[in-house]
């Protein structure tokens, strides 16, 4: 279980530390920085991916990712994140690539890793210190790593062999196993609306192209009346299908009165949305952590008690993180089971929880 994050520079977050319960919720008004609570997160994920660089290129490089506020003098321009999980600890901290007539690179929007360290039940077991990584062998000794290195990309994904460093192996494999879910396309042109060739697909992908595949294959694994309820408690009497009669994968639902099924391209953005939320809160392969950023978008408000319920469901197997907008799917939430609840306020440009406005000192909340 995810215990605490800590990031620090990262765009809104000068100094920001969140505690995590079996449900967490973020609250708050636009451009207080929830957003960047969920990409900092996610972020994470990329790093044991290696993807780090690539994903803050795609936010405009370090420069951009930057806490852009007033500074103390002694306030260097780094972005670090510190995470506390049941099973280990992880840090990183990363600054702008050195600029001037030493440097020859032309990446110099990439970020330069100062440095990291991961450890299990506090005992070191790698640790990087700018150009040079050491992990524990199996012999319980820390050695320099003798492999090349991308120098932008975190340790995590750079020491790969298992048997040298199954530490570093188990880090990377829990964060890569968090799932994320920010947006779901449902435009003219949005794979959810066309018919696909379906596969076995117990994990709804991250654009929900395969929503029709990953329905059936709940059905298919024994989460079908568990489906079907929160489907009939979100649409009274509807009836609906993930195939049509020529067997191609595509939502199709048929509302009260209407003789023939409406294809996936004819539905409303909310109803695609809360069933490919539905398909991602009963998934048969079931994440240890779960993250949803604005899960009520285009939801009618008569779809915010059953998006709870599944919600409240899903947290028996899952470790959830739910970002958003409204006040009503947060109180559903909790009272369907105890949740971590923190509204975030913006105070001269930063993230802080309502009633820490003022606060000059780093703060917290649990």
């Amino acid at each position: 279980m995810l215990r605490s994050l800590q990031t620090r520079g990262y765009r809104s977050l000068r100094e920001f530390r969140m505690k995590f319960g079996n449900i967490t919720i973020v609250t708050g008004a636009n451009g207080v920085g929830k957003s960047n609570v969920y990409r900092s997160l996610a972020l994470v994920q990329r790093m044991a991916e290696g993807n780090f660089a690539a994903s803050l290129a795609a936010e405009g490089g370090m420069p951009s990712a930057l806490w852009a506020g007033e500074r103390r003098r002694d306030e260097p321009k780094r972005i670090s994140w510190d995470i506390e999980h049941d099973d280990f600890e992880f840090a990183i901290e990363c600054g702008l690539i050195p600029l001037g007539p030493g440097s020859a690179s032309m990446f110099r929007t990439d970020p330069e890793i100062k440095s990291e360290s991961l450890r299990f039940a506090g005992k070191p077991m790698a640790r990087r210190k700018g150009p040079v990584i050491e992990a524990r062998g199996p012999d319980g000794v820390m050695e320099a790593s003798s492999l090349p290195f991308h120098d932008p990309e975190s340790m995590l994904c750079e020491l790969r062999d298992g048997t040298r460093h199954p530490a570093v192996v188990a880090a990377r494999e829990t964060i890569l196993g968090w799932r994320f879910y920010h947006h779901f396309r449902t435009d003219a042109d949005s794979p959810i609306r066309r018919p696909q060739l379906g596969s076995w697909s117990p994990v709804l992908a991250h654009d929900g192209s395969n929503l029709a595949a990953t329905l059936q294959t709940i059905v298919e694994s024994g989460g079908g009346g568990v489906l079907h309820a929160a489907i009939e408690s979100a649409f009274d009497e509807i009836r609906w299908s993930p195939a049509d009669d020529t067997d191609a994968f595509h939502l199709q639902v048929t509302p009260p009165g209407l003789t023939r099924p409406m294809a996936a391209a004819e539905l409303s953005d909310g109803t695609l949305r809360f069933f490919c939320l539905a398909a991602a809160l009963l998934t048969p392969k079931p994440p240890a952590l779960l993250v949803l950023n604005e899960p009520e978008a285009s939801l009618h408000s008569g779809l915010i008690q059953p998006l709870a319920d599944l919600i409240g469901h899903a947290s028996k197997t899952t470790q959830l993180l739910v970002v958003t907008h409204s006040h009503d799917l947060a109180a559903a939430i909790r009272t369907i089971g105890e949740a971590v609840s923190v509204e975030l306020v913006s105070h001269e440009g930063e993230t802080r929880p309502k009633g820490l406005e003022g606060a000059r000192r780093a703060w917290s909340f649990d």
